[in-house]
């Protein structure tokens, strides 16, 4: 995907001049910074972070209730040691 990015320019002669000197195109460096950036959990946010933890905690609970659910027996005390002496 192409994108049109407004850099100022000192920034952008001085990341052109590095790379130049490390032999790497702009648009290399450019993917390894935006790679980096994604795989740094600390660059999200807390309300992201929170909105997850919501997320998976309300799962877990989820299920919980599903097992709690299908757990129960409708038979007595009684009846399901009856059962089990057969």
């Amino acid at each position: 995907m192409k994108a049109t990015v407004d850099i100022p320019d000192q920034l952008y002669r001085q990341v052109k001049a590095r790379a130049a000197m490390q032999g790497r195109a702009v648009r290399d460096v450019t993917i390894e910074l935006y790679e980096r950036w994604l795989a740094d959990p600390a660059n999200d946010s807390a309300a992201d972070r929170a909105a997850l933890a919501d997320a998976w905690i309300e799962r877990w609970e989820a299920i919980g209730r599903e097992i709690a659910e299908k757990a129960v027996d409708p038979r007595s005390s009684v009846e399901i040691l009856l059962a089990d002496r057969r």
